[in-house]
């Protein structure tokens, strides 16, 4: 399992949405975190936590990378990046090869 699979296993949308103290909360039926012109609920978290939908928006739609990235205006690799770091699953630092000693 690469780290972006075990990430999006551990952190859901409604949890994301906590960490990033965005307004409101999330639910079936709820107002757009990502907008401040939402008057009438026109967001919907599934109930899993793992997908959104902003009815205002369409192209605002996705799993909780795609959350993420249009909360923070981020590249697709910087949300990759990013919530693999909020879920706790980055990877190792790579480990330099060891040369020989010679003598």
């Amino acid at each position: 399992m690469t780290p972006l699979e075990s990430a999006k296993e551990r952190l859901t949308i409604p949890v994301l949405w906590g960490m990033l103290g965005l307004p409101g909360a999330p639910g079936r039926s709820c107002r757009s975190p990502l907008r401040k012109d939402d008057r009438k609920p026109s967001f919907s978290v599934r109930e899993d936590g793992r997908l959104f939908n902003d009815f205002g928006y369409p192209e605002h739609k996705g799993d909780a990378v795609d959350f993420l990235r249009i909360a923070r205006g981020l590249s697709p690799a910087d949300a990759a990046r990013e919530f693999i770091r909020l879920a706790g699953c980055e990877p190792p630092p790579p480990i330099a090869p060891v040369r020989p000693t010679l003598v």
